[in-house]
């Protein structure tokens, strides 16, 4: 059965074809040549090879790499680690994304694909940071609320089952590293349903 294709995205296709512009405009170029260096190449025979080897130097770890190891990065990440403002539309997003994307060259930096993983993994896990307590901060409130009425709140059964199936998404976690502190929160919370809903029970 073939994979049904996804509904189109307006605003991740203007993203996008905005990306693939940016990569071949005359910044990145500019930027790459700044450190192009020659060094020899040689063939499995030892011989001298007749074109040398191109490589560029990355400017986090300063390490010299072939030039389809490396790539032009943006050092404040296009798209904000908290995302954009809830108030934004579409058109504001993408303006927002432009003004980001098309900055100035003071931004960019040469990145090879080791560092290239390693800070796209930490801005990763910092958007997750942000999204995730912003959610166990919703959670916790409702938890409270709770403590507070528990007579009113206990009548609802499927509360409790509802609350310990959202917070388990935390939990499943505990491999990531970066997320130690969520998944701390996450327990901790889950304890509280515990006893709240023991609490009701007696």
């Amino acid at each position: 059965m073939a994979k049904k294709k996804p509904p189109f995205n307006q605003e991740m296709a203007i993203r996008g074809a905005n990306r693939r512009l940016f990569a071949r405009s005359p910044f990145v170029v500019e930027k790459l040549e700044e450190s192009r260096q020659e060094f020899p190449r040689y063939k499995k025979d030892g011989t001298l090879a007749k074109k040398p080897w191109v490589k560029r130097q990355c400017e986090v770890c300063s390490a010299w790499v072939g030039s389809t190891k490396i790539a032009i990065d943006h050092i404040d990440p296009v798209v904000p680690p908290n995302g954009f403002p809830a108030s934004f539309d579409m058109w504001d997003r993408i303006t927002m994304f432009l003004k980001r994307l098309w900055c100035d060259k003071s931004n960019l930096q040469r990145i090879c694909d080791d560092c290239h993983d390693k800070k796209t993994n930490a801005e990763r896990i910092e958007r997750l940071k942000i999204k995730y307590t912003q959610e166990l901060d919703t959670l916790e409130q409702q938890i409270q609320f709770a403590k507070k009425d528990i007579k009113r709140h206990g009548a609802a059964s499927d509360g409790y089952k509802n609350w310990i199936k959202y917070i388990n998404k935390y939990l499943a976690k505990k491999k990531t590293s970066g997320l130690e502190e969520i998944v701390e929160r996450a327990l901790r919370l889950k304890q509280e349903i515990l006893e709240l809903k023991s609490s009701f029970d007696k």
